[in-house]
């Protein structure tokens, strides 16, 4: 074989490893933190089930032993068709309650400063017609599977426990049970109360109870938590039956004989509830009907009860801490990820986790917090964007807090830019047109030409109107003004704005005048006591609070403490475990966004104690009784309204104060502004 036949070998690059790779951004928080964490709340939502199993099971066994009326045997507890009724009972009643929670969480309370503007704001969300709903199909449902379980439908059971469609009456026999009306009533009475109740208490947000969000888990439902459950529910029990009693009087005293006088309505109804307008009175009908409401009373207990163990340990499990980083690979980037998520109630777990990530004392704990600090791995990295999240999360807040809970002003809208000036066109040569038309005119038909010259602009129409115009010309100019114009489109638009404007003041004025008419009939005919408790009423119901305007002006506070000390204690941690001082280069901004916000809180708080301090026991005494007690209530407010500034002013002071005495003189080695420095200056004098 000769050497040209030989195979050559292919030639290729050499490899290099001088390539230019682009580092990895940080993974997003709903591929790493937020499916660990939503894996370990849907764990503890079993609990809450289990809670709400056991509620409905006890009350299923005592609703049949009420209908055996005897103790029972013991096999009553295991039986199956208890197991049965107990599960119906608990997809009635707890489950419902539960899902609606779940899907409406919110980790920030609404903003409000007073039950009007509660109550107004709830009825403007999603949230409360959905409640409304699931709260009047849970108690009717109760009530239906009560009758069933109870067997008071059934013929045999006594007159006075029957709760059937209708009475039975042989004579009658479409007419209406009184006793099924009433219960249902109020079942759904109940519902609406236990909404108003979940609306007043805002009971879609969280609470966080952790001031700093310790790691140290709460007891989930304990004993005094069940007896504050029972108590509370018993009392509220107590307080709905007695309003729907009155209620339900009233309604009956008045809404059927008014029906009644309605021609058509009454042949409607008188087959049905015609047994309604005979009878005794109401109050009396209280008396021979003890037992229903006894009934109802306990069938709504065990309504409230089973909603209110439901939600009190929801209430517990979701404001719990949650573990998760230590069981992954890399705990730092974890935490990291999870503060950039964009629910808060999932970020407020990340900086709960990372503040015990940031203040553990351990060796594995600092070479953690060491990797964290030296991560090169990601762009921008690991401390960058810890940094730059948290400074975000403070400084929206501490815009909102200057805000004093307002919505930011909407951005005025952009000037349009100047259009550039066109050179001035270079002049043509002006070219003769022609004037006339270039066809040749159409031969027209003689009956076209005649419908051409009645036409609005043919040319009888424009002789007239030429006539016209020559014989106004001729008219003197004293009667040349009264003749009559049509007005033009200005002149129209001005007086349908007129006719409006006169409309709305009409309008206002009517209303004012009904206010002020009713107002001096009620000041005439109503005792001056039931008036003043009137007002009273209407100034507590409209009255803005205090400490709801701190509380809407900081909705974050916790999130904010967890921040701040996060980012202090991280500070402090670098002096000794940063190795390359990525940290030292943003501790100046970082120190002047937290002396900023809390200058802001300690000048809010000096407002409240100059306005809301009370005065001395020897001004007090010239008072009035009803301004002290006015007083008095407002200095309460005031002192709760510090307790919600003292959530982040605390969480920055100590802050603060670990960083003065970690770094020392090394302090002056970073440059702040004037008042930043001296700010800062305090805390190094006290130290």
């Amino acid at each position: 074989m000769s050497t040209a036949d030989a195979p050559r070998t292919p030639v290729r690059a050499i490899p290099s490893t001088l390539l230019s790779r682009t580092a990895p951004t940080i993974p997003p928080a709903s591929q790493l933190y937020e499916p660990l964490v939503k894996g370990v709340l849907r764990h503890r939502l079993y609990k809450t089930f289990l809670h709400a199993a056991v509620v409905c099971w006890v009350l299923v066994i005592t609703w049949r032993t009420w209908s055996n009326g005897s103790g029972g045997s013991l096999l009553m507890p295991i039986k199956p068709s208890t197991l049965a009724y107990t599960v119906m009972t608990f997809c009635a009643g707890a489950l419902p309650v539960v899902v609606l929670r779940k899907v409406h969480l919110i980790a920030a309370p609404t903003p409000a400063t007073s039950p009007s503007k509660t109550m107004s704001g709830a009825f403007a969300k999603q949230s409360t017609y959905h409640a409304l709903l699931t709260y009047l199909a849970s108690s009717l449902s109760l009530a239906m599977l009560h009758i069933l379980i109870t067997g008071a439908y059934e013929s045999t059971v006594e007159p006075h426990s029957r709760l059937s469609l209708f009475v039975k009456s042989r004579k009658h026999p479409y007419y209406l049970n009184g006793h099924l009306i009433y219960a249902l009533s109020s079942q759904a009475f109940v519902a609406c109360a236990c909404l108003l109740r979940c609306v007043l208490l805002d009971r879609f947000a969280i609470r966080w109870t952790s001031l700093t969000g310790s790691n140290d888990k709460m007891q989930s439902f304990g004993l005094a938590r069940v007896l504050t459950v029972i108590l509370t529910s018993l009392v509220y029990t107590l307080m709905v039956t007695i309003a729907h009693l009155a209620a339900f009087a009233l309604t009956r005293s008045t809404v059927p004989p008014l029906l009644f006088q309605l021609p058509f309505v009454s042949m409607l109804l008188r087959p049905f509830t015609a047994h309604f307008l005979r009878g005794q009175w109401t109050l009396m009908l209280l008396n021979r009907h003890w037992s229903l409401v006894s009934r109802t009373f306990y069938l709504a207990l065990s309504t409230v009860g089973i909603w209110e163990f439901a939600e009190s340990s929801f209430d517990s499990i979701v404001a719990e801490s949650v573990t998760v980083a230590d069981h992954t690979a890399d705990p730092g980037l974890t935490l990291v990820s999870g503060i950039t998520s964009t629910d808060a109630y999932l970020k407020h777990f990340a900086y709960a986790e990372l503040r015990g990530f940031a203040t553990e004392d351990s060796p594995a704990a600092s070479n953690r917090r060491t990797a964290l600090f030296g991560d090169q791995k990601y762009n921008p990295s690991m401390w960058s964007t810890l940094a730059r999240e948290s400074l975000l999360t403070l400084g929206h807040d501490y815009q909102l807090f200057l805000r004093r809970g307002q919505p930011a002003p909407s951005a005025p809208a952009a000037a349009p830019a100047p259009s550039a000036k066109l050179p001035p066109p270079v002049p043509a040569r002006a070219t003769p047109l022609i004037r006339a038309s270039v066809f040749k005119p159409a031969q027209t038909s003689p009956l076209r030409a005649a419908l051409d010259t009645f036409a609005s602009d043919g040319p009888i129409a424009a002789a007239v109107s030429e006539t016209a115009e020559v014989g106004a010309s001729h008219i003197p100019e004293l009667f040349r003004s009264v003749m009559h114009s049509a007005p033009g489109p200005s002149a129209a638009v001005e007086t349908v704005k007129k006719a409006e404007e006169n409309v709305v003041a009409i309008v206002s004025q009517t209303k004012s005048k009904w206010r002020e008419g009713a107002s001096k009939a009620v000041s005439a005919y109503v005792p001056g006591s039931v008036a003043e408790t009137a007002g009273q009423v209407q100034s507590w119901w409209t009255r803005e609070r205090v400490h709801r305007l701190a509380e809407t002006s900081l909705p974050n506070r916790h999130m904010d403490a967890l921040a701040a000390e996060v980012l202090c204690r991280l500070i402090c941690a670098s002096l000794t475990e940063d190795r390359y001082g990525v940290v030292q280069r943003d501790i100046p901004k970082i120190i002047e966004a937290l002396l900023s916000f809390l200058t802001a809180l300690e000048d809010y708080q000096a407002e409240l104690n100059a306005k809301y301090t009370l005065p001395g026991p020897e001004e007090l005494k010239e008072l009035p009784i009803k301004e002290v007690a006015e007083r008095e209530t407002l200095a309460m407010e005031a002192a709760r309204a510090s307790e919600v500034l003292s959530v982040v002013s605390d969480a920055i002071k100590d802050g603060i104060v670990q960083i003065v005495r970690t770094f020392g003189e090394k302090l002056s080695a970073f440059r702040f502004p004037p008042r930043i420095a001296k700010k800062l200056q305090g805390f190094v004098d006290y130290n």
